[in-house]
């Protein structure tokens, strides 16, 4: 902490905190965390101060123009204070300053859909041969890619680090935090359109990591994104992973059971049957495949790797009860995940089961959020699901859309609340039917299923 310029400790032994057990949550801290009071949205970390302390911090954070409006306050001496500029400066140049305590291969990735099954699979196939350490959850953008950064331990021989944005600047920002010293990103779809404006637009925040590289260090490409398979490859160290024969890494579906789990061959030399539902899954296997690959495991330990990974909650998460499956798949959602995933429910062999979509809102979508909902009612009425039923105030247009496709009926319908999604699921299901549930994070559709 000593590094960051314009730091003061005006109260206490604030050298005595370690930097490592940092919190920004007062209600989750230890005993013993440094706590830093962050300006938020909806918070003000700076008003949890009194509890922090109470709950035993070591120290904590403040910002200058806060502790002169509040320095006669007698909470501080509870415990020690440090006074800093911003907070949110001090917590990146903090966890940039713990980055480069570390000399270690950095895997950073990005993309529009998949990061999180993506970075989790890389993963377990780097753990075959490395101690590994992989950002936690969701911490993914310029607040918890910095507290990730703090966690790096002096066992870790290699990082895998997630890296998230919805505004042009986030991933040069994060990149120049993280230093990776290789890349990938999963593909590039809508999400986030509404802060960017174009597809073109979110293709150069992606590719922003690549640039952020040495020209020798390697990036990973996925060559089934029509943006990707474009970048310009002279000078750099690119390894090309898709089903075509002339990539790097490649992969060929084999068999697909009922639940949609796919088994492909990586390389023509090992057979891998995943355990996350959907085709979409084996281009992240391929690209994690790829990663352990580049640095020295085997075909067949990411082999073993892959065929043990299991999904993370709320991401296609498959869920039994009493002979009804429910695809769980809340965590997230945008255009182009909306349409795997119905894709994937889709190409469901249920038998005499129904095929029911429970979709929400897609959030952050901005003035192309009317447009993308209607289109997605028109993509729905094309596939063979038995009933949709639709929550909040953007999916009435997916309902428009879908009508305006496939006519007035009974298949789809539009609800204001979960309870009401889950009483005419209540009504309707039987053994063997299938659900999924998806929409963006704001919209908790995982909600649905507290009534089963």
């Amino acid at each position: 902490m000593k590094e960051y310029r314009g730091l003061q400790s005006v109260s206490g032994n604030a050298e005595a905190a370690d930097e490592r057990r940092l919190s920004i949550d007062s209600r989750s801290l230890q005993p013993g965390e440094l706590f830093l009071a962050l300006r938020g949205e909806a918070h003000d970390g700076h008003d949890y101060i009194a509890a922090a302390l109470e709950k035993g911090a070591a120290a904590v954070v403040v910002e200058k123009k806060w502790w002169e409006k509040n320095r006669a306050a007698q909470a501080f001496s509870q415990g020690p204070l440090i006074v800093v500029g911003d907070s949110l400066d001090f917590l990146q140049q903090l966890a940039a300053w713990r980055r480069r305590q570390f000399d270690i291969e950095v895997v950073g990735l990005t993309g529009s859909n998949g990061k999180t099954t993506t970075r989790e699979m890389i993963a377990a196939v780097l753990a075959t041969r490395f101690r590994v350490f992989q950002s936690q959850g969701n911490k993914n953008n310029h607040i918890g890619l910095p507290l990730m950064l703090l966690q790096l331990g002096e066992q870790t021989e290699m990082a895998v680090l997630e890296m998230g944005m919805n505004h042009p600047g986030e991933i040069a920002l994060l990149a120049g935090l993280a230093k990776p010293t290789a890349a990938l990103v999963t593909n590039v779809g809508k999400a986030h359109l509404g802060f960017m404006g174009s597809l073109e637009a979110i293709y150069r925040e992606k590719i922003s990591l690549f640039e952020a590289l040495e020209p020798s260090a390697p990036i990973f490409l996925n060559m089934e994104d029509r943006f990707l398979r474009n970048y310009p490859r002279a000078g750099r160290k690119a390894i090309t992973v898709g089903y075509n024969s002339g990539n790097d890494v490649r992969g060929r579906v084999e068999f697909i059971d009922r639940y949609g789990r796919v088994r492909f061959r990586l390389n023509d030399a090992v057979s891998i049957q995943l355990k996350v539902p959907g085709t979409h899954q084996v281009l992240n296997a391929l690209l994690a495949a790829a990663v352990g690959l580049q640095y020295g495991v085997s075909e067949s330990e990411a082999a073993q790797a892959l065929e043990n990974f299991a999904p993370a909650k709320q991401r296609m998460e498959i869920i039994e009860k009493n002979g009804i499956v429910f695809i769980n798949d809340a965590y997230n959602a945008n255009p182009d995940s909306m349409r795997a995933a119905l894709n994937y429910l889709a190409g469901l062999r249920n038998g005499r089961g129904k095929r029911i979509a429970v979709l929400g809102d897609m959030l952050e979508l901005g003035e192309f959020a009317e447009t993308e909902h209607r289109r997605l009612g028109e993509f729905l009425a094309e596939k063979p699901v038995d009933l949709a039923l639709l929550y909040g105030p953007l999916s009435g247009f997916i309902l428009q859309g879908f009508e305006e496709k496939a006519g007035r009926g009974k298949r789809a319908f539009h609800y204001r609340t979960h309870e009401e999604i889950a009483a005419h699921l209540q009504q309707v299901l039987q053994p063997h039917d299938v659900v999924l549930l998806k929409g963006s994070r704001g919209m908790k559709m995982e909600k649905v299923l507290e009534a089963f």
